[in-house]
């Protein structure tokens, strides 16, 4: 720099003594302009990395924006997804209340009808069919237990007697008959007929639905009612029967 100042006072005619102090002055701008350079380029990079770093904060919060959107439009969705599901469970409630309000005076009259056919039915397992209807119903009454459950109660007990018209049976009973109380088997052939057979066989009969009462058939038909009694209890296997379910001429 010193050189160059030198040069320049020859060729300009500059005396010596103002060339120096020119020297002195342009290095010492010289410098500070390079003290500014540095500085600046210093300024440069710090500005370039903290761009750097907040371009990749930028990314971050980006990213993070992008993911809240998506957990809110999932967050919408599940709400949506909520109260669809509420609505339907206040319709099945509002449905099942209906139901429950009609159904309760529907299984009373079902019991009423249930008793009144029992009645008026064959006069088979009478005991045991008239406690099944007492236990219903108590079930019926009950404020304890669920319409689910009283309604599940009537459809067994309705199997039950349905049940009843499909199968036979052989039970020993004390019935009154013409000539007194005798203990008996009984025949029953689903809803059919009744019939019974004393213990010493020396008496048959049926249950005569019309006049509702047991009356004494001929002995000729002993032997075939002791046949179907005895395949009702399967030691006999099934064969063609002749027995009087109809009108018996006298």
């Amino acid at each position: 720099m010193r050189v160059l100042a030198v040069i320049l006072a020859v060729f300009l005619g500059i005396p010596s003594g103002v060339m120096a102090q020119t020297a002195r002055e342009l290095e010492q701008k010289a410098s500070e302009a390079i003290e500014v350079w540095k500085e600046v380029q210093q300024m440069e990079q710090r500005w370039a990395r903290e761009r750097e770093q907040l371009l990749r904060q930028l990314d971050d919060l980006e990213l993070e924006r992008q993911r809240l959107l998506w957990r809110k439009r999932k967050l919408q969705a599940y709400i949506s997804n909520i109260k669809a599901e509420i609505e339907e469970l206040r319709r099945r409630l509002e449905e099942m209340g209906r139901i429950n309000r009609e159904l309760e005076p529907f299984l009373d009259e079902t019991w009423e009808r249930l008793s009144s056919f029992i009645l008026q039915d064959l006069p088979f397992l009478r005991e045991e069919r008239r406690r099944r209807l007492r236990a219903l119903r108590e079930v019926l009454d009950s404020h304890d237990v669920p319409v689910a459950e009283k309604l599940r109660r009537v459809l067994e007990a309705l199997k039950i007697e349905v049940d009843y018209g499909s199968n036979v049976e052989v039970t020993e009973e004390e019935l009154d008959l013409p000539a007194g109380r005798r203990t008996v088997q009984v025949l029953r052939l689903g809803r059919i007929a009744l019939f019974y057979r004393t213990l010493d066989g020396e008496e048959v009969g049926r249950f005569n639905p019309q006049r509702g009462r047991w009356e004494r058939i001929p002995q000729g038909f002993s032997r075939e009612i002791e046949r179907a009694m005895d395949m009702a209890l399967k030691r006999r296997a099934a064969e063609l029967i002749k027995l009087p379910v109809g009108r018996i001429a006298p």
